[in-house]
């Protein structure tokens, strides 16, 4: 039998393998091009805007409250295995070591997302608060230091099954996340030297009572097998996954949606795509949430001509590629083959309902100009928006299909 450290070695580089594999997918590809083109305009942009930036600019609270959601989604990746609750349960007590390393894994690979976080806001919060290079190289280990202390209460929660408990853990964390961030980037140290005492209370308070508690198996599976599916939802948008899970949620509110499709045999497709966009809590999960921070990261971009268009068209993008895999979604599925105008109309009818979700996507946020701008930059977002996903849609995605099926990816 394998030793606890040749278990973890062995999945470990596994794990790095099957990522990299994947990577080679997903960057070599036309993102790789687009994410180059539109980065270089987000610089320039950024760089104009901050020029103009108003001294009021709440870039503190913005930091604070991005950092906060960024370390309070700290968890530790295990990598375990659902064969894990039988073959390791009873090595249980031999296990510090194999969790040792894979919190040690997950601290390292984690700070990396801090850190080029940090990188990102660096002009901004130079600019803001009038900080300096020491500054910020202070505040980048203090966050890292929250990280790792986010990164421990998640661990510890992991011994509780009950959702109150960590509910209230969540609530008192993100409170605490937010005084420390906050009071952190406004260079308050003595205060920040307080809450760091109140998060060395409350780490040594669940310390004491998971010391009666046992590893729940169940939860720990579940939760890597989650961030194993996430990750490979993303990379199904380039090639196939046959690890892949799918799942349905049913929501009954939804089904006016639905019944916008006419009840023909060319729309079998139609109503099938919409029907498992609605469902799937990827599709629709990814949607919202682009649709929501785009429109709040469009909310304090004001009065920017043409900076409004380019976060729209660029959201609009990250949205059509994330959700572009819904086209492979029936694939396996032989029952639209009873339908004998079905297949011919499984193209047309996948573009027409990208195209209409993301034209909803350019209503919302062209709306939101209309609050936080003027009626001309209303106006150049709604129709650049349109133009974009036109083009996008029927021209890139449309050849981009076709090209994959003649090769039969």
């Amino acid at each position: 039998m394998k030793s606890i450290e040749e278990i973890w070695s062995t999945r470990i580089n596994h794990h790095i393998n099957e990522t990299r594999a994947y990577l080679k997918y997903m960057l070599n590809d036309h993102l790789l091009f687009v994410f180059i083109f539109l980065g270089a305009g987000g610089a320039l942009t950024y760089s104009q805007w901050l020029e103009v930036l108003p001294p009021d600019f709440p870039a503190v609270l913005i930091m604070t409250l991005t950092f906060t959601f960024i370390l309070l989604t700290s968890s530790v990746r295990t990598l375990l295995k659902e064969a894990d609750i039988v073959f390791l349960l009873p090595m249980e007590h031999k296990l510090d070591s194999y969790f040792k390393k894979a919190f040690s894994y997950s601290m390292i690979s984690q700070s990396f997302i801090v850190i080029v976080s940090m990188i990102l806001f660096a002009p901004l919060y130079l600019k803001a608060t009038n900080a300096n290079g020491r500054v910020l190289l202070l505040s980048i280990v203090l966050l890292l230091v929250i990280k790792f202390w986010n990164l421990r209460i998640s661990w510890k929660m992991g011994y509780f099954t009950e959702s109150s408990s960590k509910w209230n853990d969540l609530i008192v964390r993100f409170a605490i996340n937010v005084l420390a961030i906050f009071f952190l980037l406004s260079q308050q140290y003595i205060f920040v030297g307080i809450v760091f005492f109140i998060m060395f209370a409350y780490d040594l308070y669940f310390s004491k009572i998971i010391s009666k508690k046992a590893i729940k198996w169940e939860q720990l599976i579940q939760k890597e097998d989650s961030k194993k599916q996430s990750f490979y939802k993303i990379a199904n948008l380039f090639t196939d996954v046959p690890k892949l899970k799918k799942q349905a949620k049913r929501r009954k509110y939804l089904d006016w949606f639905v019944k916008q499709i006419a009840y023909r045999q060319e729309n079998v497709y139609e109503y099938l795509f919409i029907r498992a966009f609605l469902r799937s809590g990827d599709y629709l999960g990814i949607f919202v949430r682009l649709t929501l921070i785009g429109s709040i990261i469009i909310t304090f971009i004001e009065n920017q001509l043409y900076g409004n268009a380019m976060i729209a068209i660029f959201f609009i993008f990250l949205t059509g590629i994330q959700i572009m895999s819904l086209y492979k979604h029936y694939e396996l599925l032989e029952l639209p083959n009873l339908y004998p105008k079905a297949e011919k109309r499984k193209l047309s009818s996948f573009l027409t309902i990208m195209f209409r979700m993301l034209l909803i996507q350019v209503c919302v946020y062209s709306l939101v100009t209309v609050f936080t701008a003027n009626l001309i930059t209303f106006a150049i977002t709604l129709l650049s928006g349109i133009a974009f996903v036109a083009i996008f849609v029927f021209v890139y995605m449309n050849n981009r299909i076709k090209k994959k099926e003649k090769v039969g990816l």
